[in-house]
């Protein structure tokens, strides 16, 4: 079970709904997830704005974004929030992409289930250890790309909180 298994690590790849389904793919290139994303939207690559974390591990997708002249929101941490910020009515982001926390990609998955977008994952692993690791907890196939369905079995509810400002949330405040 990936949501107990904190210190794994999953790539991501999510877009909102109303698009046709299978999309995008972890296997193509990012200019390639770009362009059918974008024609898909009916819009310029330089008009799409992707989200992901602001790590070294993203250079290679940030340098081709840039050459494509897509919009970056960069986010510090939680990747649940950036992933579910694709299917958010009032937000700007098109496309979710990067490797983050395993279990932070199950509960986006719960989330854009339930706003119908479009999701693709697959397990990343940083050494042999965290490759046995994952055949200990019985995961076969260690290069398995999954989409919202593999990960989030029948019906869900997914209810979130801001105790702290940030994109999708107000904090909590104190009035006295």
């Amino acid at each position: 079970n990936l949501l107990n298994a904190p210190d794994m690590y999953m790539e991501k790849i999510a877009i909102g709904p109303n698009l046709p389904q299978n999309l995008i793919d972890l296997d193509f290139d990012i200019k390639k997830n770009i362009k059918l994303l974008s024609q898909a939207k009916n819009i310029k690559p330089d008009d799409l704005t992707a989200c992901l974390l602001n790590r070294p591990r993203h250079n290679k997708i940030v340098k081709s974004l840039n050459e494509m002249g897509t919009k970056i929101k960069f986010i510090s941490d939680g990747d649940v929030s950036g992933a579910i910020s694709v299917a958010y009515p009032n937000s700007a982001i098109d496309i979710y992409i990067g490797i983050g926390g395993a279990p932070e990609g199950v509960l986006a998955a719960s989330a854009l289930k339930c706003y119908g977008a479009q999701m693709q994952t697959r397990l990343f692993f940083q050494n042999e250890n965290e490759k046995k690791r994952a055949i200990t907890m019985g995961i076969k196939d260690l290069h398995k790309k999954y989409t919202i369905e593999d990960m989030v079995k029948g019906d869900v509810i997914f209810c979130a909180t801001g105790v702290t400002d940030g994109e999708l949330f107000k904090g909590i405040k104190d009035f006295g």
